[in-house]
């Protein structure tokens, strides 16, 4: 099937005349998980990893992904007759160079210009030049193949209350208002779905795990029009988001309402994610004088978390702390039952007990459940009828989240099945040392997270281990499982770690036929001290599942590490136990006895 649709696409580029196509995987709106209407690279290459690009041409077709993805694609795209191409990281832009390298002289470069960004596109053309080829723009061209292409989703818009978000919309665009006068800006054209969400108080289900509104958003000095699909806004919600003079209008008709705009005064855009094409509208009527090309000021308003939404975490991981006990205790009574379980069946029944919490809305992203060689995959797919069944030994590794009405978890637990290898046991402490010891880092305000990423790794470089992803990512607050603007990752990212975000610390293992093994707890940074030498930050661990010790090596620990362990296991007994009944309350207290 795959082959038939390279082929296709090959005859209609022909027919355009182009020497190459590029499909990103993205959508209008720059978004990592995509509606199914924009699964393009998966309809195209079969690959279901969330990043990566698909690059055809008359005589080669390829996937160019980053290092999270290898052994995966590897897989998915056997007998595609797409070849894999390697890239380092997810920001890596290697296919460009080669399309460049790779187009003829005067030649024509295709992409969906609604989902590619300005920036990228921008820069295709740029290198593009010395040869002499240009970038076209054909939304949608995959529609001439795609002939069941799902259409936009109609699920019903509903507010995301101020006792939930902390902050009404209100005073986020009073915020947002003040911010955009102080770049000498009238006007903001908001295109990331989870900024408009964030700044509106909505919420929708048009993202599978994100509880987004397809949609885009200008803001002015005293109205916002949101341009989504009309058919998902009852009454009560068009009243309450009148009363904050915000004005909907249909989806389709951005690019039409920016041509109608009097440009009296500068806009804001961010080229990195809105996308070429209503990049271009914008163009047309501002000019290159009235557009200010920023970073959008919503990110890290957003990404510091208010104080309502910090507690809104820390009960999500209650809830999360109560379910996942339930879960492990339930998987190691069947392991000794002998009955035999999959890895779809693990993940259903931690679904089953999600879903019986109070407030549980839904998963935060495909959860991945993986045994043994599997767990290698840091994004493994758990496939039913292909995945694995879990045996008594070895290691199993379960990365999971939920959406709660006041938070979003994120979580990845290893742990042991029955008997392990010196060499797993190995792995799995110090893969652990290395999230303790990045859990209890001090640092001076300023430090931004790439320079953190070392104390993570430490424990790994000196024993000559590593891991090609990044050690932490933000997290939104019932918005996306992934946000910045800050990582803790190798990649060099100027933005400092600031009192009230929240992010993850979850290194890896992966030795690939054999076990990968991830720690991942959520931290929340927070003020530390003051002293001569300046502010200093440290961070509060939010998660509450328990941190199996059965796998340790503790003579691989340090006296510090062992406390901030003992102490922890300590704190999730302490808090979940009164949430469960006597049997897993009783089996907690088994499994965080101190080392």
């Amino acid at each position: 099937m795959i082959k038939e649709r390279i082929r296709e696409l090959r005859r209609c580029m022909e027919e355009w005349g182009w020497d190459a196509a590029v499909v990103s995987g993205s959508d209008p709106h720059d978004s990592e998980y995509t509606p199914l209407r924009w699964c393009q690279r998966k309809f195209i290459s079969g690959f279901t990893g969330s990043a990566g690009t698909v690059i055809v041409t008359k005589d080669h077709a390829g996937l160019w992904t980053d290092s999270r993805y290898w052994i995966q694609a590897s897989h998915e795209l056997e007998g595609s007759g797409i070849e894999l191409h390697r890239t380092v990281s997810v920001e890596d832009r290697d296919w460009m160079k080669w399309i460049v390298c790779n187009v003829r002289e005067d030649g024509t470069i295709g992409v969906d210009g609604l989902c590619m960004s300005m920036g990228d596109a921008s820069e295709l053309q740029r290198l593009s030049d010395g040869k002499g080829a240009r970038v076209v723009s054909k939304p949608d061209f995959l529609d001439a193949l795609w002939l069941d292409r799902p259409g936009l989703p109609d699920d019903p818009v509903w507010i995301h209350e101020d006792c939930y978000a902390g902050r009404s919309r209100d005073w986020k665009l009073s915020e947002l208002r003040r911010e955009l006068d102080s770049l000498g800006c009238r006007y903001m054209l908001v295109s990331c779905l989870d900024e408009i969400a964030w700044l509106l108080n909505i919420r929708s289900n048009d993202v599978l795990y994100c509880p987004f509104v397809i949609s885009f958003a200008i803001v002015g000095p005293s109205r916002t029009w949101l341009f989504a699909r009309e058919s998902k806004f009852t009454d009560d919600v068009r009243r309450v988001l009148s009363e904050s003079c915000i004005e909907i209008l249909p989806y389709s008709g951005v690019s039409g309402f920016i041509g109608s705009m009097n440009p009296d005064g500068r806009i804001l855009i961010s080229p990195s994610s809105l996308n070429f094409d209503i990049g271009q509208a914008v163009k047309g009527v501002f000019g290159a004088g009235g557009i200010c090309a920023a970073a959008s000021p919503i990110a890290l308003m957003k990404s510091v978390k208010n104080e309502t939404e910090i507690e809104g975490f820390r009960k999500a991981y209650i809830q999360d702390g109560v379910a996942q006990t339930r879960f492990f205790h339930w998987i190691e009574g069947e392991m000794a039952s002998g009955r035999r379980i999959t890895e779809s069946d693990a993940s259903d029944k931690l679904h089953e007990f999600r879903r019986a919490m109070p407030d549980f809305l839904d998963e935060s992203f495909e959860t991945i459940s993986a045994y043994g060689a599997n767990s290698a995959l840091p994004h493994y797919s758990t496939v039913r009828g292909e995945d694995a069944v879990l045996e008594p030994h070895g290691l199993y590794l379960n990365d999971s989240g939920a959406h709660y009405r006041y938070g979003t978890t994120d979580i990845t637990r290893t742990v042991p099945l029955g008997p392990l290898t010196e060499l797993e046991r190995e792995d799995y402490t110090i893969c652990l040392k290395a999230m303790i010891d990045l859990a209890m880092a001090v640092f001076p305000e300023g430090t931004p997270g790439g320079r953190l990423d070392a104390v993570a790794r430490r424990p790994l470089w000196q024993t000559r281990r590593n891991f090609g992803h990044g050690t932490g990512h933000g997290v939104g607050n019932l918005l996306s499982v992934h946000e910045g603007p800050q990582t803790i990752r190798q990649n060099l990212n100027p933005q400092p770690l600031l009192p009230g975000m929240v992010t993850s610390d979850e290194p890896g293992i992966y030795r690939e036929g054999f076990h990968g093994i991830r720690h991942e707890n959520m931290i929340l940074c927070v003020k530390d001290c003051e002293n001569g030498f300046g502010g200093w930050l440290s961070f509060e661990t939010l998660t509450r599942t328990y941190i199996d010790t059965s796998a340790v090596i503790p003579g691989l620990m340090d006296a510090a590490e062992l406390d901030w362990l003992n102490s922890f296991n300590a704190t999730v007994a302490a808090e979940i136990s009164p949430l469960l009944d006597a049997a897993d309350a009783s089996w907690l207290k088994e499994k965080t006895r101190p080392l």
